[in-house]
């Protein structure tokens, strides 16, 4: 169906009109079969086409009338420093006749695509770098399991040590009494027992050493056991934060995932406008 008016210069009459009532930044160019009749240029858009001013051939104007119908294009702002939508249609009197044709360039919202794609870009790069971290933390919780239960084992060893010394140091006690005894009988046989009292007394001397020693070494394994304790305690807090930061993380990328999703939808009511 065609574009049909009574005049061109009654449309160009009501064109302020329909500039005000239409919520967006549009420019209007009005021409006749040969050249621009009037333009009502936007705020922010202006093509600065001047009345008088042949068409171009090349225009899309020019093709609209030659092809007797509607075109609608995108046009880069790498043309004219911004971005816009243009539609050119051909006009026609009450008979049908094509009498001139209308251009209407519509400016897209560049700046709202921008602004979302830089968004979406951050949260991306934002995203990755959070994943790095959530990688780290449960590493991080991962490791300290492992340094948990080498401690619980090296607890473990420690009772065992300290069982050991305790078998130690009843033999020692037990030889100690055994060499108290040899040098008593070793008294009772006088001369004849003087061999054997030295090597008696010999065996007290060293189960007394063996008794003491027993004791100092038990006294660093307390400590070492206490230590343990303590740094068993230590890393099972460490863990405990490593794997709630690991949650932390995980639940912040799954909103920063929600986010980048409106981002692109955005972008897509953006390119829409």
């Amino acid at each position: 169906m065609y574009n049909k008016i009574e005049s061109l210069s009654s449309l160009v009459s009501l064109v302020p009109m329909i500039k005000k009532a239409v919520p967006a930044d549009l420019s209007i160019a009005i021409c006749n079969l040969e050249k621009f009749i009037a333009y009502f240029p936007g705020e922010t858009i202006n093509l600065n086409i001047r009345v008088n001013q042949p068409l171009n051939p090349e225009e899309p104007l020019s093709l609209a009338l030659r092809e007797n119908k509607t075109l609608k294009e995108n046009v880069p702002a790498d043309f004219y420093g911004f971005e816009f939508t243009g539609t050119a249609a051909p006009l026609h009197n009450n008979s049908g006749e094509m009498i001139g044709g209308i251009a209407v360039q519509l400016l897209r919202q560049t700046e709202l695509r921008t602004i979302a794609d830089q968004i979406s870009e951050s949260l991306l790069q934002a995203n990755e770098q959070i994943h790095s971290v959530r990688d780290g933390s449960k590493s991080l919780a991962d490791f300290s399991q492992q340094l948990l239960l080498q401690s619980h084992n090296a607890g473990e060893d420690v009772e065992k040590s300290t069982e050991v010394l305790s078998i130690i140091k009843r033999v020692a006690d037990h030889t100690n009494l055994l060499g108290l005894n040899a040098a008593i009988e070793a008294a009772r046989a006088g001369e004849k027992g003087r061999g054997f009292e030295v090597v008696a007394n010999e065996i007290r001397k060293f189960s007394r050493e063996t008794v003491a020693s027993t004791q100092t070494i038990n006294e660093t394994m307390n400590d070492i056991k206490e230590v343990t304790h303590l740094m068993g305690t230590s890393i099972q807090k460490i863990a405990n934060i490593g794997q709630a930061q690991a949650v932390s993380i995980s639940q912040t990328s799954a909103f920063i995932e929600e986010i980048q999703e409106l981002a692109k939808k955005l972008t897509q009511f953006a390119n829409k406008l």
